[in-house]
């Protein structure tokens, strides 16, 4: 009876270890480094495109942007990269009113099959 106890409080603290080893190893890795119109930025005319840069070459099939705005989501089309490590997409709307914006992105980095996610904000402000 104390050997089965005994086993049982080591299980549990191996799974306590296991869980916090795994906690510790997660490096909070993005492969995203900038993007155009830059994150934080406040533009004095709308932007025509998004252009997000990355790490290494990103795998467009398996990648997403959208935009999200004072009217809902915009719509974006012609996905596609334009050098080694960008997404870049158009915004068919040219004329996309002042305020503030949210680009949500998902992309497949490289070699790695990871999907990683992230998003940042920039706003529109053309009476400055």
């Amino acid at each position: 009876m104390l050997g089965n106890r005994r086993f049982k409080s080591l299980l549990a603290l191996f799974v306590l270890a296991a869980s916090l080893v795994g906690c510790a190893s997660s490096t909070g890795y993005s492969p995203f480094l900038r993007a155009e119109p830059a994150a934080d930025s406040v533009l004095n005319r709308a932007p025509r495109n998004l252009r997000l840069f990355y790490d290494a070459l990103p795998d467009v099939l398996n990648s997403g942007l959208t935009l999200t705005g004072p009217d809902g989501n915009y719509d974006l089309r012609g996905f596609h990269t334009m050098g080694s490590d960008d997404l870049m997409i158009e915004i068919t709307n040219p004329s996309i009113p002042d305020g503030e914006y949210v680009v949500d992105w998902s992309a497949v980095i490289g070699e790695d099959s990871t999907a990683h996610e992230g998003s940042y904000r920039f706003s529109v402000a053309t009476d400055r």
